[in-house]
């Protein structure tokens, strides 16, 4: 019973992607907090740690190298619609290494959020759980 929270942060205007990414994040065992903007994960450095962050982030705002980018470009995920083939080696190197294209496909979430590695080894999705 010894097992670590693990914390989601979701970032998106639709209220309804928010209320889908909420669902399929607590079915994989995550604590999950909706946050409008990331001035709000400041002081939220150890649930970061053991976490992940998604958010439908303008392209604008990751081009301009946000602070929290290069801090957390390992916890992040981004969820957009307009992710093509052009835009994907942009991302890429700018530190983005986690991209899901919406409408999220829960399975391409999990994989996503498998490729993260957490503290202590520990795996935020055991294989073991839901498919």
């Amino acid at each position: 019973m010894g097992e670590k929270v693990k914390w989601a942060f979701v970032i998106d205007r639709d209220e309804f992607v928010r209320l889908s990414l909420n669902k399929i994040l607590q079915k994989y065992g995550f604590q999950v907090v909706e946050i409008e903007d990331f001035s709000q994960l400041e002081g939220r450095e150890k649930e970061i740690r053991g976490g992940v962050i998604l958010g439908d982030v303008e392209m604008e705002m990751l081009e301009g190298n946000p602070p929290f980018l290069k801090r957390w470009s390992d916890r992040f995920i981004l969820v957009s619609p307009s992710i093509t083939d052009e835009v994907a080696p942009r991302l890429k190197k700018m530190g983005i290494q986690h991209i899901v294209k919406k409408p999220v496909d829960p399975r391409m979430l999990r994989r996503a959020i498998r490729q993260i590695s957490f503290p202590d080894g520990v795996k935020a999705l055991s294989s073991s759980g839901k498919k």
